[in-house]
């Protein structure tokens, strides 16, 4: 088994050399059940075409300092196919994950921001995804960071919403366009789920965020949002994280 130093090395060839890659996971308007957006998300397929999950080599790159080789990769690739879309004739939104050691680099925001100069898409359909677990001592430094990118048009989702510790202190700090409420919310038939999930829409639509269910893989959890009133749901129902052309495919209808 190779140890952290010797995947951290592969991980930044594979960077180089193609392992790693961008697959898109389908958002859909609740109301309407057309695709309004797409998730990006990093896939690695080490040498043999072996994959590697990301609950392993984010970690690593996020140790070794290659997360930022890696975030400036994946907000180039969705911010191609966001394009990519725009010019087909598709209004598609694109979001991406970002890592808070990503956000904790002074010249996030404003390389990102440069990024957005002369794109077909706006910048209004691009979002970053920030994690729960986000460290509320970091917020300082992050907070003026995300403020500078709404200024520009780029939205801030909160994912994940619902599996940490966020509190409703936290939703009204960090400038958020979006909550993403857990699968674990969504999925739970429990009542005090169900309560936290209703508590949760109803203090997001008071601070005018829109709101995404994630983890629907049935008809009955779809069913439990559109009850919720979420205006977005995310889960295998609607399709697994895919390639480029399999999104396309979709669109073409």
């Amino acid at each position: 088994m190779l140890d952290r130093d010797d995947l951290s090395q592969e991980l930044e060839a594979d960077l180089r050399d193609g392992g790693v890659y961008a697959v898109y996971q389908p958002l859909i308007e609740v109301a309407t059940g057309d695709l309004v957006g797409v998730e990006g998300l990093c896939r690695w397929d080490r040498s043999g075409g072996v994959p590697v999950g990301p609950d392993v080599f984010i970690p690593v790159a996020e140790s070794s300092g290659l997360i930022h080789a890696l975030g400036r990769f994946m907000v180039d690739e969705c911010l191609a196919a966001g394009d990519r879309w725009r010019l087909a004739g598709w209004n598609v939104e694109v979001s991406v994950n970002v890592s808070p050691v990503q956000l904790t680099t002074a010249t996030f925001s404003s390389d990102l921001a440069a990024k957005m100069i002369d794109r077909v898409a706006p910048p209004v359909a691009f979002t970053i995804e920030i994690t729960e677990s986000l460290p509320l001592a970091d917020l300082d430094d992050i907070v003026p960071r995300l403020e500078e990118l709404r200024s520009i048009n780029v939205g801030v989702s909160l994912d994940d919403f619902g599996s940490g510790h966020a509190s409703a202190g936290q939703l009204r700090r960090l400038p958020l366009t979006e909550v993403k409420f857990d699968r674990s919310l969504i999925q739970s038939h429990s009542p005090s789920a169900m309560s936290a999930l209703q508590q949760a829409v109803a203090r997001a639509r008071e601070l005018g965020l829109r709101t995404v269910a994630e983890g629907i893989e049935t008809s009955q959890h779809l069913e439990r949002a559109r009850e919720l009133g979420c205006d977005r749901a995310q889960g295998f129902l609607f399709g697994a994280p895919m390639r480029i052309a399999e999104v396309d495919a979709i669109l073409a209808g």
